[in-house]
């Protein structure tokens, strides 16, 4: 019995002239560089359509409209300059103040709001002013005063360059009088010194287009902080991330006490988007929760022991002295 092996055919590879394959490849070239340009097209033909109206209306209010002088007016009000009749170049920046505003007045929101240039730099001198005042001392045998400003990455970086001395301390006093927060990476990031690793810090909650977000904050790194006791000072001027701190310590440690009056009662938080030409537009975006899920804006955190914070830190040295065995 005979057996017949079949071999495929092998195809033999065309071979072109030097001028065929370049034409080839020129021909690729044309037809991705024809489906680039295509897509391009649809993309900018759905931007204007999508934004029709606004761009219609910016461009007869900005370039048309002829009573410029209450355009001067209103810019002047809305964003504090003279735009010398360049309203286009600053339209959107004038929409965003004029959306914000309302915002604030039908909302009751006075976190949403355009900063100027001048107001943005306004705002970052006053945050580094505020933390330079960051400070820490013995303020009695075995006890530390720390003063937390607000909560800032100047000030979490004056603690953490400075925790080994801090840490030397049995106990604390923290002073959150006045601060109105800040940044809420800095705030878990300073309570996560004091707290067991992986500790909840906060939540927050966020709205997309379709469906909410809620994120859960822990802290990163071993607890460096072990005192046996820490005492809390806080006020009606205490807010945002800095009653996140608070009830951060108080949620997940056994050993703190608050002391003064109860906090602001700040729990949203805020989106700082940078604009062109030095503008920027900070917008509420999240809500913030405690570790148990508790929600305290327009509330605040209660003290554990009232007090006029006036001189609520030598109430605290009372405190912390009669404490001791």
């Amino acid at each position: 019995m005979r057996i017949f092996k079949w071999r495929g055919i092998k195809r033999q590879k065309r071979s072109f002239s030097a001028i065929e394959s370049l034409r080839r490849k020129f021909l690729r070239f044309k037809i991705i560089s024809l489906s680039l340009i295509g897509v391009l097209v649809i993309s900018l033909f759905t931007i204007v359509f999508v934004n029709y109206d606004y761009l219609i209306f910016k461009t007869l209010i900005s370039r048309h409209y002829i009573h410029t002088e209450t355009l001067d007016a209103m810019f002047y009000e809305h964003l504090g300059i003279d735009p010398e009749g360049r309203y286009s170049r600053y339209f959107d920046n004038f929409v965003i103040a004029l959306v914000t505003a309302e915002i604030r007045s039908t909302g009751n929101d006075p976190y949403t709001f355009l900063f100027t240039p001048q107001q943005r730099a306004a705002h970052e001198e006053r945050i580094a002013q505020e933390a330079s005042e960051a400070d820490f001392f013995e303020i009695a045998s075995g006890i530390v005063y720390l003063k937390i400003p607000n909560i800032s990455p100047s000030v979490e970086n004056f603690i953490h360059r400075n925790r080994r001395e801090i840490a030397n301390f049995d106990s604390i006093i923290i002073d959150l009088r006045g601060n109105p927060g800040g940044e809420l990476a800095s705030s878990q990031a300073i309570a996560g010194l004091f707290l067991p690793r992986r500790a909840v810090v906060n939540f927050e909650q966020a709205r997309w287009d379709f469906w909410p977000f809620t994120r859960e904050r822990r802290a990163s790194g071993s607890q460096f902080f072990e005192f046996e006791n820490i005492v809390i000072l806080q006020d009606g001027w205490t807010a945002s991330a800095a009653e996140v701190m608070i009830t951060a310590l108080q949620a997940n440690l056994d050993n703190v006490t608050t002391i003064g009056e109860t906090t602001f009662g700040k729990a949203v938080g805020q989106v700082l988007i940078p604009l062109r030409r030095g503008f920027a537009v900070n917008s509420t975006a999240i809500t913030i929760h405690t570790p148990d899920m508790s929600y305290i804006h327009g509330v605040g955190v209660a003290p554990d022991i009232a007090h006029s914070p006036s001189d609520a830190l030598e109430a605290a040295l009372d405190f912390l002295q009669g404490a001791r065995p």
